[in-house]
């Protein structure tokens, strides 16, 4: 049985050919491209398109960036921050927009807008617990998912986050506090 490259490997795979596509970039993609999908659908509040469009964007960027990647240290909460930031530059660009007076959900006439009873049912498919995480303040959205849906260690969550390991800690203990106050108004036990 062949055992799978490591990243670090296929990262110096693709160097050897970059600029030119490199298969080894292929596996990188189909190794991480499911974590990057999850964060990012969880930064955006489950905008499939938002999600979609930042994780484009997070490869077009992590392509790019891969000759200053540091190969002594982890690919996936490079990519992570790769894609925070790839997010925060979309919410910029929307609001920008916004002042400018480009308001989406204001041009669709009422018959295109969700109905409330389908906005309801969505965020109780999607579960109480998730609706509430979603909730949270972006800081602390961010770090909850990297910590509890993508694993990473608090050093790493600080580093794709940028910021100290006791900021990162800090947004965590506000979170869970969140997310309890929420579970306590919707008569959820812990």
């Amino acid at each position: 049985m062949t055992q799978s490259p490591a990243d670090s490997e296929l990262v110096a795979r693709c160097l050897a050919l970059h600029p030119e596509p490199s298969p080894a970039f292929d596996l990188l993609y189909q190794r991480h491209a499911g974590a990057l999908v999850s964060f990012l659908h969880g930064l955006h509040r489950h905008d499939v398109h938002a999600a979609r469009d930042a994780h484009q964007e997070t490869w077009l960027r992590a392509w790019r960036a891969l000759p200053s990647f540091d190969a002594g240290r982890p690919l996936r909460p490079w990519l992570l921050r790769i894609a925070r930031n790839a997010s925060l530059d979309q919410w910029k660009k929307a609001a920008a927009q916004q002042e400018q007076g480009v308001d989406d959900l204001a041009a669709l006439s009422p018959d295109a807008r969700p109905a409330a009873g389908e906005a309801l049912a969505l965020r109780e498919a999607a579960g109480l617990l998730r609706g509430a995480v979603l909730d949270l303040p972006e800081d602390q959205r961010a770090v909850f998912l990297l910590k509890h849906e993508q694993g990473l260690t608090y050093a790493e969550v600080a580093a794709v986050v940028g910021c100290s390991l006791r900021t990162a800690k800090y947004r965590m203990a506000a979170a869970l506090e969140a997310l309890g106050r929420a579970a306590e108004r919707l008569g959820v036990e812990a």
